[in-house]
């Protein structure tokens, strides 16, 4: 992780965005000496996002399982296999 004060920040700030966009890693802003912000390339932040709610997913499905309101697996693959000779019927799919 690197670390950079604001005022290196704010005079060079073109820099450490191409930076952050070409190791893809956080770049650590201080203020005063303490950690004021993070400057993380777009496309990493969004997989981080991607990883967050996939975990929460993860999470909340085993809670609903733990629960008994999960759904059996031979149902939900029955249910996919209907919609899919459905969609076969229709012509949508091969």
């Amino acid at each position: 992780e690197d670390t950079i004060p604001f005022s290196e920040c704010r005079n060079n700030f073109s820099a450490i965005i191409a930076k952050a966009n070409t190791t893809r890693r956080p770049i650590l802003v201080t203020q005063n000496g303490r950690a004021a912000s993070y400057i993380v390339d777009a496309g990493a932040f969004d997989d981080l996002m991607d990883r967050i709610e996939l975990s929460s997913d993860v999470e909340l499905s085993r809670r609903e399982i733990a629960e008994g309101r999960g759904i059996p697996n031979e149902l939900v693959f029955d249910r996919l296999h209907a919609k899919l000779l459905d969609l076969q019927k229709q012509g949508k799919v091969a």
